[in-house]
């Protein structure tokens, strides 16, 4: 059966992207019918409406001409046009947010169109986090990620296999449903008759949601709120009220109305209306974080540098900073990618949909729901060597290898070389079963790849070993593989693999045997310790049993190694076809159905419950039961005649790998990635707690996790999974003590309600199904953490991917996109931002696997990348809080200005100046705080939980007005002591009020309207100088001026110098056609203006150092909430 082709398979799978490739809608951030939106709105249409109608009076009706009256219709129409430029940009970001998904999918349809047909052999055996089958494909059989298997093809599956879809076995036409597990005793081929990606693509229509609004949106709804439902209101009440109190008892000119009440409380209101065009600066500045956070993360994946703490950080220092890469991302670049960020729909890293940025900057809680290849190596490395040692056994610890000299030892116990009679036969195994290196490069990695049939430690490098004892290529060159058998057992899903080798002197044939420990033990009936072959008895097999057993309580992998020497009469070489490059199949009977049969063996330390077909009665009476035929001569194991009736290579083989030598044991684990461990622990020092959603048992799991470096005692560890159907008994009494700990996902709610928050705490969750953790998720999330999920991007993990707030696929294997058949003319940085860069099947599998997720780590990346891109990204969601803050203290200031200055009975500043201040000065001034340089502290502060948002809003408010309150006063003072001078009879200062009251303000004189003209234009410019002031306090929230000086932000000195500049420019211009007497404008006018920094700044010192008293105790609060675990490490 040749199956299909990779032209057909493509034709496939586009078909059914482009057919069920569903617009998966994401409702975009920017909903323009929710309240704050309507209520904004709602202002804008309502000034330019008053505008209209006071523009239209004061035309109309004012003799001269009052230019107040067109500046009125001017920016009537301005706000017009901000309100359609508004919602066109919000129409377009929406819509672009909501089209990412399906973007993405377009972009991988691409890929796989352009795709050419190059499939990566990485020879590595099964991997637990990579889901791939054996399909037939352009007449070869390939390893496939299940997203690219296609309806017709030819998928070969094993035992312990899962059905991707649904599918008709090709021998006997029997119906497989999709997930099916198969309990089959061989191999067995099947007809694919639906394509997965098909089902894949609707799981995702149907369970994708749109990221909930992270910590910035949600304080900024929360102070807009406040603006909206009651400064606004205050503002636009107290000044209608007072307009009509003015108006009813002040001024003798009726016809004034219209401007008097209408003008003045519109003016009084107008800064609000002005806040219209800040939707477009806000996805300006998240389009720039976002920029700045993609091209980080791309350059420091592209970086080969080692990440090392700095030279002054003592390495023992528990409150260290992590360690970061010294790369700097040009600004040219991030400008580059925010403009194709502003214009395109971002299907490379979904940074509208996912609020990238944002979400880097307050993540909370990192998990990993896989362990190989995520945060732990892909293979497992040797670590123990357990070999007989008389009657008992030794254990030799494998020594780290050390890359600077090979030759050095490598075990690292002292006197091991007594050891190496029974190390030697041992180490010839493992010479042989090293596959990825140059001592045996034909070897078990081949084998595995033929069978999909060995574990991950039956393809695991045991070249070491080999070496350490002593073997080289050249010794190795004196045996040539003659045969290799996959040997299994029947409804088990247990095997070992036995190599038959031949010497080159043809003198001898020996068989070498590595596998499932179980299985081994019941092949053999002797052990060497070294000096002479021992009888296997009950006591000896239960002894490496029950180590066996312990080893997989510890998270061990483990493998059990034999050796038989093989004597057979000369000139029988076709017994074995050492041509043929496929491993023959034996299968062992093993009877072990009837457990009453078990038999307990009791040794010193305890009794072990020795399975009945491991005791020595039953390996004896298997033996008895073979047929034998006696040969004459004694020097041969198998006499012709025995050959003749055993018949096939196959018996041959099933009767050769009994009546083994048992060697020994290796114990295998799987050793955290580099940096891992450090990164777990700087993880606290960040206030982000790690968690590890484990599919083992809890034993398993805490062993784990113990090398990760996590907390493993009392109360640490929960599982999932119910009592029913659970992997073990659960929490035991003598190694949990009592513990108080939910059992199940289904509890988890009820205990958080009615008695802790120990899920909240714990770093460890095992019996994790993918359903238990996305719930899991969803807890977390419900309490206000912020998660980012670490997965494998070759495992069923899309919908877990999709569930959580940031996801992270993981290239779990390396080099998983080269393959040897295709030529890379570029360099492939983990994404689609190049045609053509997926080129293996693994690289596209990963891409639909990986459709939920912003970022891509690549294999040999850091973790500590992803924690340099969340400081930085913290840093950035920090200056765009002090920049909202800066935008909304001058709008509500402007405003306040407005207020009191018909109060005063004196014309509020015109509506193109409001323009002018909160539409490019404070704006500008606004962008500057985006660049205040890097703080490498904030690492080491606690991120604020998505909950209970500004909850101390009073006092945030009394800063307001005690930071604000000096510049409303100020600008005050220039505006009045301005207009009295400018004035034609300059009335006394104190008499100002009552003489513009006893003015017709539809009759003012051209010399009146350019007094007024210039009064409010110098008090525009001092609001301007002053708001450049406020701004150098603003760089950090806390840190004083002699703590963080301004210049240090260069942009925000010239971005200050620009504007103070192009206001200047702006006045002149305003001034520049009138008779304006600026000579007779006082000297304590300008002094007033020069001076306020006096006063401004110790202001805002003191408002930042009471926040600051604030800050600290609600962090310290906070580091103590989140390392004191009530409840945790406790007995009770």
């Amino acid at each position: 059966m040749e199956g299909l082709s990779t032209v057909d398979a493509k034709r496939e799978l586009l078909q059914v992207l482009e057919s069920e490739r569903a617009r998966i809608p994401v409702a975009g951030h920017l909903d323009i019918r929710s309240h704050l939106s309507r209520a904004l709105l709602g202002t804008t249409l309502c000034v330019v409406v008053l505008q209209i109608i006071n523009g239209a009076y004061l035309v109309s009706r004012g003799t001269p001409i009052q230019t107040r009256g067109i500046a009125c219709l001017v920016e009537a129409t301005l706000l017009v046009v901000s309100l359609l430029i508004t919602r066109r940009v919000v129409a377009r970001e929406t819509r672009l947010e909501a089209r990412e998904l399906d973007g993405r999918l377009r972009e991988v349809a691409r890929e796989l169109r352009g795709w050419r047909g190059g499939y990566a052999d990485l020879r590595l055996g099964p991997q637990p986090t990579v889901t791939t089958y054996t399909v037939r494909r352009d007449g070869a059989w390939r390893d496939m990620p299940t997203l690219l298997v296609a309806n017709g093809d030819v998928v070969r599956l094993v035992a312990g296999d899962v059905a991707p879809c649904a599918m008709t076995e090709c021998a006997t036409g029997a119906e497989l449903l999709q997930g099916q597990q198969l309990k089959i005793d061989s191999p067995v081929l099947c007809w694919a008759r639906e394509t997965p990606l098909q089902a894949h693509v609707a799981q995702i229509a149907q369970h994708h949601r749109r990221t909930g609004r992270s910590v910035l949106q949600n304080q900024m709804r929360a102070v807009a709120r406040v603006i909206s439902t009651r400064v606004l209101p205050f503002i636009a009440s107290a000044s209608l009220a007072s307009n009509i109190v003015i108006f009813g008892v002040v001024y003798k000119y009726r016809h004034m109305g219209v401007e008097a009440i209408l003008g003045q409380t519109t003016s009084s209101i107008f800064p609000f209306a002005c806040a219209l065009l800040w939707p477009i600066l806000w996805v300006a500045a998240r389009t720039y974080a976002s920029a700045n956070s993609v091209v980080l993360f791309d350059a420091l994946q592209r970086s080969k540098t080692e990440y090392e703490d700095m030279a002054d950080i003592d390495e023992f220092d528990v409150d260290a900073l992590p360690p970061t890469k010294d790369v700097r991302v040009g600004i040219r670049d991030v400008v580059a990618h925010m403009r194709w960020m502003w214009t395109m729909c971002d299907h490379r890293n979904l940074s509208r949909s996912s609020n990238l940025a944002e979400t880097l900057g307050a993540i909370t809680v990192i998990c990993s729901i896989d362990k190989e290849g995520t945060i732990a190596e892909p293979v497992c490395t040797p670590e123990q060597i357990v070999v007989p040692d008389e009657q008992d056994y030794a254990v030799l610890d494998l020594a780290e290898p050390d890359l600077a000299e090979p030759q050095s030892g490598f075990i690292a116990d002292i006197g091991w070389q007594r050891f190496l009679p029974v190390l030697r036969p041992l180490a010839l195994a493992c010479a042989h079963d090293s596959g990825v290196c140059a001592m045996a490069p034909n070897s078990a990695h081949r084998r595995a790849r033929a069978l999909r049939g060995p574990t991950a430690t039956q393809t695991a490098c045991l070249c070491r070993v080999a070496r350490g004892v002593g073997f080289t290529s050249s010794d190795l060159a004196n045996y040539h593989v003659e045969r290799v058998a996959m040997v299994t057992a029947p409804k088990r899903s247990a095997s070992f693999v036995a190599t038959v080798v031949r010497t080159t002197d043809a003198q001898s044939l020996h068989v070498l045997s590595d596998g499932n420990v179980e299985l081994i033990l019941g092949a053999c009936l002797d052990y060497f310790d070294g000096t002479r072959v021992c009888a296997l008895d009950d006591r000896t097999v239960a002894m490496y049993y029950a180590l066996y057993l312990n080893a997989l309580q510890q998270d061990l992998q483990c493998l059990a190694y034999a050796y038989r020497p093989l004597r057979l009469p000369p000139n029988v070489e076709w017994l074995f076809d050492s041509s043929s490059k496929v491993p023959a199949r034996v299968e062992l009977r093993v009877d072990d159905e009837d457990e009453s049969q078990d038999q307990v063996v009791d040794d010193e330390f305890g009794s072990v419950d020795l399975p009945a077909h491991l005791t020595q009665a039953a390996r004896l009476a298997q033996l008895r039961a073979k047929p034998r035929v006696t040969d004459t001569s004694g020097d041969v194991d198998y006499s012709p005649d025995m050959l003749t009736h055993l018949a096939t290579e196959e018996n041959l083989l099933r009767d050769a790998v009994t009546e083994q030598i048992f060697l020994g044991l290796i114990t295998f684990t799987y050793e955290p990635k580099t940096d891992v461990c450090d990164f777990i622990e700087d993880l606290d020092i960040a206030g982000i707690r790690f968690v590890y959603f484990s599919a083992s048992g809890g034993r398993q799991s805490k062993s784990f996790a113990d090398r990760l470096g996590l907390e493993t005692d009392w109360n640490t560890c929960i599982l999932l999974s119910s009592a029913d159907g659970a992997q073990d008994i659960g929490y035991v009494e003598d190694h949990d003590i009592k513990a108080r700990l939910p059992r199940g996902i289904h509890n988890i709610r009820e205990h958080l309600r009615d008695v802790d928050d120990i899920p909240l705490q714990v770093s460890l969750f095992a019996e994790c199904t993918p359903s238990a953790t996305r719930e899991m998720i969803e807890i977390f999330q419900e309490n206000g953490e912020v998660v980012c999920c670490m997965g494998s991007a070759l495992a069923a993990n899309t919908l877990t991917f999709a569930v959580c707030d940031l996801a992270v696929g993981v290239e779990p294997i390396p080099h998983f996109n080269r393959a040897k058949d295709v030529l890379l003319d570029h360099e492939n940085d983990g994404s689609m931002s190049t045609p053509g860069a997926l080129v293996t099947q693994y690289a596209l599998g990963a891409a639909l696997t990986c459709i939920p997720c912003p970022l891509f780590l690549q294999h040999d990346t850091s973790l500590y990348t992803l924690m340099q891109v969340v400081s930085e990204a913290r840093w950035m969601v920090g200056c765009m809080q002090q920049a909202g803050l800066l935008l909304l203290l001058a709008c509500v200031s402007l405003a306040l200005v407005n207020l009191i200055a018909a109060w005063c009975l004196l014309p509020a500043l015109p509506g193109f100046m409001a323009m002018w201040v909160l539409w490019i000065a404070v704006p500008v001034l606004s962008a500057t705080l985006l660049f205040v340089p890097h703080d490498e502290s904030i690492m080491s502060t606690m991120p604020l939980k998505n909950h209970a948002h500004v909850s101390d809003m009073s006092r945030f408010s009394v800063y307001a007005v005690i930071r604000m309150a000096p510049v409303v006063a100020l600008t005050l003072v220039v505006y009045t002591s301005a207009l009295q001078s400018m004035l034609p009879l300059s009335p006394p200062l104190h008499s100002l009020s009552s003489t513009f009251s006893r003015l017709d303000w539809l009759h003012l004189t051209q010399d009146q309207q350019w007094a007024l003209l210039g009064a409010q234009t110098y008090a525009m410019v001092a609001f301007v100088f002053h708001a450049i002031c406020v701004s150098s306090t603003m760089m950090q929230r806390t840190r004083t001026l002699v703590e963080f000086v301004p210049v240090r932000n260069k942009v925000w000195v010239c971005g200050s110098f620009a504007c103070l500049a192009l206001t200047f420019a702006f006045a002149a211009l305003l001034l520049a056609f009138g008779r304006v007497r600026v000579d007779r404008v006082p000297w304590y006018t300008y002094a007033v203006a020069f001076a306020g920094p006096l006063v401004l700044l110790p202001l805002q010192e003191f408002c930042k150092m009471h926040d600051k008293k604030r800050w600290t105790r609600f962090q310290k609060l906070a580091k103590l909430e989140f390392k004191t675990k009530l409840g945790l490490h406790s007995p009770l």
